[in-house]
């Protein structure tokens, strides 16, 4: 019901109708997970609040607005602001989305789906977030796969046979080799390749014809982490994400990974592959209170 696999990979604990195509979401965020974990201070990743949501659309498409199980989800664009850390350490510190999923009119062949949504923590609105996606009957989407392939689309490559190097795990805030997303690509103005790993436990959850819009996301917030310095990637965070999805990626070919500033704090990025953008975003953030200060310029405090 909210397109996974694993059992340890679904976020969502409850849903509970409380209005006209509105809906309060329990969240079930594990301590320990690949790319979530909760730190030492209680403190959780931003990107968190991202794939609850689009696993909330999922899930609530599903069973209210009556999208068939078989049907799959093409996302368009997803945006999130947070007013703070997002913090769930402390006793009865309970999440909560409280998210609107309605049907946009039009095609009644097709399901348009927009949510909008505020995150609550312990009674405490601390963000808000929207996003909006297709549903296609099988049929339907794959003629619109059919459209978009490349006729000379290589067979998916693995970070072992791309023949890059991932960067430090360190350098791009995460604590496992195999959570790196990044690696040098032709030169560090040029940006980074994306290493496709479509064994990974988390990012391939489960078996893809495409880039999953998520690897993307997690890539551009690596790369922006890199584009900080290294003492400022334990206490930056992400506040505010706008992230468009333009074309689907072939598995098998490059995809470039750029991030420009673009103002005090923010960054602009962009997935590309061969000249086409697939995905681009801007990104705001701030130095977590919690954490070490910042030596950067627009490393402002949350």
């Amino acid at each position: 019901m909210v397109h996974k696999s694993a059992d340890h990979e679904v976020l969502l604990e409850s849903a509970t109708r409380i209005g006209e195509d509105r809906f309060a979401v329990g969240m079930h965020w594990p301590d320990n997970h690949l790319l979530h974990h909760r730190r030492a201070d209680g403190t959780r990743d931003s990107l968190l609040v991202a794939e609850t949501m689009r696993q909330s659309g999922i899930y609530l498409s599903h069973r209210f607005h009556d999208v068939p199980a078989d049907y799959a989800f093409v996302l368009h664009r997803f945006d999130f602001q947070l007013n703070e850390p997002v913090r769930d350490r402390e006793e009865g510190a309970d999440a909560i989305l409280d998210i609107q999923v309605r049907r946009e009119p039009g095609n009644p062949n097709r399901f348009r789906m927009a949510s909008f949504a505020t995150l609550e923590i312990a009674g405490r609105r601390i963000g808000r977030a929207a996003m909006r996606w297709d549903a296609y009957a099988p049929r339907q989407y794959a003629s619109i796969r059919r459209r978009g392939a490349r006729p000379d689309t290589e067979q998916p490559v693995t970070p072992a046979s791309a023949g890059h190097i991932a960067l430090p795990a360190a350098l791009v805030g995460r604590d496992r080799d195999d959570a790196v997303l990044l690696a040098d690509g032709p030169a560090a103005s040029q940006g980074w390749r994306l290493l496709m790993d479509t064994g990974h436990p988390a990012l391939f959850d489960h078996a893809s014809d495409h880039v999953p819009g998520m690897v993307m996301v997690e890539a551009f917030r690596q790369a922006v982490l890199v584009r900080m310095a290294p003492q400022a990637a334990a206490g930056w965070m992400i506040r505010q994400m706008d992230t468009s999805f333009h074309r689907f990626g072939d598995l098998g070919l490059p995809v470039t990974i750029t991030a420009e500033p673009v103002g005090e704090g923010a960054f602009q990025l962009v997935a590309r592959q061969r000249t086409q953008p697939l995905a681009t975003a801007r990104v705001a953030g701030c130095a977590d209170e919690a954490g070490p200060v910042p030596a950067l310029a627009g490393a402002a405090r949350c």
